[in-house]
């Protein structure tokens, strides 16, 4: 039966709620994940290493793609600025290029740049600017840099008639958008880069300073450095860019931490297995749907989880118009549910596609199936070389790098990224591939040992 009127204005609404957007805290339509005991609250435990550091931290967080890490931060955010802490938050994105390299100068300019911009949108100082304003780190690195032996002719640095500041809005644009000015000023800065850190570091200290005259109380200050996992390259340059994310948080990690101030940085997760940040990289898992058995032992706590997510974006009443009665409703949301891998990315894609598939309701499971189909498409298909690495994960439930050469971790990278493997915590880590490419997966892994007439059982 076609959908009603009511019934197209659900859908419509449904549809918008499926969207794969960072929840704002408090929304209601988070899923609070890790409340259930037994969960490992990644949030918490950022929390509580600020609680326990003093005035200062420095800490290294991870996720991959559609982990929901954004929606994480910003819950931290919310929490520690209930406790009283300042809390500034920056995307990376709107500072540095992430198809291009990256060198310690340029990220030290950008990292006061980042904090700087973030301070003085604070509500707070909106209507009483502090000292600070009046000479900000804009105008004081173009001067640092005026100052130095940087040529900024010949690098290629615009001033204004309009003064010191738009010198610096210049600064900013010229470091994320040119590469000949980007790298004239890490040519330049070589030598200088104590030099660079100092002044950088006075700025954050002169920062917290003002933060503390302002309030009147030893306020702690934490800023948030988002985004930095997304700087990965093209196809053409990817491995110098990784090189360069790698270079700059193994050789200058003293330089990153920010004095007085509890600072977290976004990373790629892949640190994790270069043994950047001494081991300690805070990465959110997959949910868990299966245990770590042969059989995969459905996990009925993650399970439920996305459950209760798929009503949430639904809507009590969207949920049973949609889905029908139970026990209907329940075998049709665990159809999705099951083989969504325990992202919410996947999960988002696929309701979004049986809802725009179904024209009428409750969905059926043709539906669904046409669903999986076009999700599934999205990851065939799949090299003979991959599906041999991927086999061996999931037989042995490891990563299976070979080595931690630039060309093994990239590419285990992107299997993480893009969902192939999947990471997973129960105590202990584990890997596996995702349920929607099992099947192809063992096919191209047989087709291959039949025409070839060997035994595989190693990633190339």
């Amino acid at each position: 039966m076609a959908l009603t009127n009511t019934q197209k204005q659900l859908r419509k609404q449904i549809y918008q709620r499926l969207a794969d957007e960072a929840l704002q805290p408090g929304d209601p339509l988070y899923e609070p994940l890790y409340d259930p005991p037994g969960c490992e609250d990644h949030v918490g435990l950022l929390h509580d290493h600020m609680e326990l550091s003093g005035p200062e931290s420095f800490q290294l967080f991870s996720g991959f793609r559609g982990s929901g890490k954004t929606t994480e931060l910003l819950r931290l955010k919310r929490r520690l600025e209930e406790q009283g802490f300042l809390v500034f938050y920056a995307d990376a994105l709107d500072y540095v290029n992430p198809s291009e390299p990256i060198d310690i100068s340029d990220f030290l300019i950008v990292l006061g740049g980042a904090f700087n911009d973030a301070l003085f949108s604070e509500d707070v100082f909106v209507n009483k600017p502090i000292e600070l304003a009046k000479n900000n780190y804009w105008q004081r690195i173009t001067a640092f840099l005026q100052n130095t032996n940087v040529d900024i002719k010949e690098a290629n640095l615009k001033t204004s008639v309009t003064g010191p500041i738009s010198a610096g809005v210049d600064l900013k644009l010229e470091l994320r958008t040119s590469p000949t000015f980007r790298q004239n000023v890490q040519k330049f800065l070589a030598s200088r880069i104590g030099d660079l850190r100092n002044e950088a570091h006075r700025f954050f200290e002169d920062g917290v300073k003002e933060i503390r005259q302002f309030f009147d109380e030893e306020k702690q200050v934490v800023f948030i450095f988002d985004s930095l996992e997304q700087l990965r390259g093209s196809l053409s340059n990817e491995k110098d860019v990784l090189q360069s994310v790698e270079r700059l948080f193994a050789n200058h990690l003293p330089m990153l931490k920010i004095p007085y101030v509890h600072t977290v940085y976004t990373v790629p997760p892949w640190f994790k297995f270069v043994k950047i940040g001494r081991g300690r990289i805070n990465i959110l898992p997959s949910i868990r749907q299966w245990d770590n058995d042969e059989a995969r032992s459905r996990c009925h706590q993650g399970c439920d989880t996305l459950t209760n997510f798929v009503q949430k974006r639904f809507g009590r009443e969207g949920y049973a118009e949609f889905f029908g009665q139970e026990p209907d409703a329940t075998v049709k949301t665990e159809k999705l549910t099951d083989v969504c891998g325990g992202h919410f990315r996947d999960l988002l894609r696929l309701l979004r596609e049986a809802v725009l598939r179904a024209d009428s309701w409750p969905v059926s499971n043709e539906i669904l199936e046409q669903a999986l189909v076009e999700v599934r498409g999205d990851y065939l298909p799949i090299a003979i070389d991959d599906a041999i690495w991927l086999s061996k994960i999931a037989q042995l439930r490891e990563c299976a790098l070979p080595t931690v050469e630039a060309s093994d971790v990239s590419r285990l990278t992107r299997f993480l990224d893009t969902h192939f493997v999947l990471y997973l915590k129960n105590g202990e880590e584990w890997y596996d591939i995702h349920p929607l490419i099992r099947e192809e997966v063992d096919a191209i892994v047989d087709r291959h040992k039949k025409i070839n007439g060997e035994n595989v059982n190693s990633p190339k």
